[in-house]
């Protein structure tokens, strides 16, 4: 697993990349949302790079206490409650996103896409759903089959701001520039793709709860909601985010 003293001996090894990731970013043109439901496509957390996640967690930490404390209990119950719940991701408030300018770059990206791009992924998604769901079954557990539709279909409502979109060629050129960046640190990078799955909740999970723990939790908390409709060990797990998970003993 990664440790919380690792994080933060990556974060300071790699915050020069901060900078570079930014201007990468600065590189996709301004979008503006005309839904008329704002913050509908957050549903889900994004894949992300291992710096881009590194960056998320110096966003948490800069913090106040008690700030940092709520958006921790949020990502431990966003990850130990998908798929039974949907409470969006961690970072949006009343339909907008709380950490905009550091939002990662399927944030960014998303309504880019040309709409066969889109539409092919959201299928995709909706497919690994369908295969997760099954999985469950094999475990017991039910789940509504309704949540393997919950994600939207891809919008056609992003309005760009610049006249001439970009190509899914030029934004996959800009996607592969991010993922360089995460040379930097080619050990950790490995771990977060291959043991948490680019699942950055599952990655605040595991240093609140330990890997092993998140895991096993999950499990428990879905089986109990599903079967008894109850959530008591959910509130017992987020008793147990605070702070400190990010700061080296």
């Amino acid at each position: 697993m990664i440790t919380s003293e690792e994080i933060n001996a990556a974060i300071n090894d790699v915050k020069p990349l901060f900078s570079e990731l930014q201007n990468l970013y600065g590189c996709l043109p301004a979008t503006q949302c005309r839904c008329d439901q704002p913050g509908v496509c957050c549903a889900f957390l994004p894949e992300m790079t291992w710096v881009e996640a590194l960056r998320w967690i110096g966003v948490i930490k800069d913090l106040q206490e008690a700030a940092m404390r709520e958006i921790l209990r949020k990502f431990v119950e966003f990850y130990l409650t998908t798929p039974i719940h949907h409470t969006g991701c961690p970072f949006l408030i009343d339909g907008h996103c709380g950490i905009y300018p550091y939002r990662s770059f399927a944030c960014r990206a998303y309504g880019l896409w040309s709409q066969t791009t889109g539409d092919n992924r959201t299928r995709e998604n909706r497919r690994s759903r369908q295969a997760l769901l099954q999985l469950w079954e094999q475990f017991g557990v039910a789940v509504p089959a309704k949540m393997v539709t919950f994600e939207i279909d891809y919008c056609d409502r992003t309005q760009c701001a610049i006249e001439k979109p970009m190509s899914d060629g030029q934004l996959m050129d800009i996607l592969q520039q991010v993922y360089r960046l995460d040379q930097a640190l080619p050990d950790l990078q490995t771990k977060f793709e291959a043991e948490y799955h680019s699942d950055f909740s599952f990655l605040i999970a595991s240093l609140v709860l330990g890997y092993r723990k998140a895991i096993l939790g999950k499990f428990a908390v879905i089986k109990e909601i599903v079967r008894q409709g109850t959530e008591e060990r959910l509130q017992q797990m987020l008793g147990r985010a605070t702070p400190d998970v990010l700061i080296s003993s």
